[in-house]
């Protein structure tokens, strides 16, 4: 999708407002709405020429996509010109929403206009792009996933935030990454290992006694000084156990450990976001020691 210095509307699903509107800063606005997005799957039998469509017979296939959009991310073009690409200040939100509201928001689509019937029906140039419309795998959701005006400030405090992490920092990137394809990932296996492997990358100095380095760093930048590190540690000591199975071919983890490691990934990312500040590796050797780096 290329930037034309035009507002655009991003469709998610996943999120149910019960408010008309939020304001999440710079311009950004999320919105009730309401799309049914579906992609019925069909089958012809004689090839295409050239460009033409395919002819006839065809013949409709069982399954197919569909998406249901609930809300509306509405980003003015003032705002990309300022930020970033559409996509990215959209993934940035979204991105914020499911760490400070419901983990099962997704990025359905985009469009150029609203997502009502007289603005998509239109003949003058409304377009819709698909982003996201695979099955959930891992199907991560809260009980408390409605956003209010309380939820709206936090993410509109952090998306920001979330938006220049990911342009600096290649480990932070990462982690944001799986977090949000951890979900798509057919394999738990492999969800796990990229779980950890983003951990590892933001807080592993060397890849000398990584289980050990890589478990008490994590303690020691999420628990202050004391027995709660000392126990965090270790429960961080056993599930990384885990990941080492399912690295070595021999997964032996259950559902579970795959929802711990998301949600150990998703407790340091949000705190990096509430703190405004990704630790160096001197940082977070310091910290194991009981020293400060605020």
């Amino acid at each position: 999708m290329t930037d034309l210095q035009e507002d655009r509307y991003a469709g998610l699903s996943g999120l149910v407002l019960t408010n008309p509107e939020l304001e999440l800063g710079h311009g950004v606005v999320l919105r009730q709405t309401y799309a049914h997005l579906f992609a019925p799957f069909m089958m012809a039998f004689t090839p295409a020429v050239g460009k033409q469509p395919h002819p006839g017979p065809w013949k409709a296939a069982r399954g197919g996509l569909a998406q249901e959009i609930t809300a509306e991310l509405f980003i003015p073009a003032s705002t990309t010109e300022r930020l970033g690409t559409t996509n990215a200040v959209a993934q940035a939100v979204v991105f914020a929403l499911r760490l400070g509201v419901n983990p099962a928001t997704s990025l359905a689509v985009f469009s150029n206009r609203p997502f009502t019937p007289e603005d998509q029906s239109s003949d003058d140039g409304a377009w819709v792009m698909l982003v996201d419309v695979e099955p959930r795998r891992f199907s991560l959701a809260v009980d408390y996933g409605v956003p209010n005006e309380a939820a709206a400030r936090w993410v509109a405090d952090r998306w920001p935030t979330a938006l220049k992490f990911t342009k600096e920092s290649a480990e932070f990137a990462l982690a944001a990454d799986a977090l949000n394809v951890g979900q798509y990932v057919h394999r738990s296996a492999l969800t796990i290992v990229s779980l950890w492997a983003s951990l590892e990358a933001l807080f592993s100095p060397s890849t000398s006694e990584l289980k050990f380095r890589v478990s008490s760093l994590i303690a020691a930048y999420l628990e202050p000084p004391g027995e709660r590190r000392q126990a965090r540690a270790m429960a961080i000591s056993k599930l990384y156990d885990k990941r080492s199975s399912a690295a070595h071919g021999k997964p032996n983890h259950e559902t579970s450990h795959v929802l711990d490691s998301f949600n150990l990934v998703r407790e340091v990312l949000t705190k990096m976001l509430d703190q405004r500040h990704i630790p160096s590796k001197s940082e977070l050797e310091r910290l194991l020691y009981g020293a400060s780096i605020e």
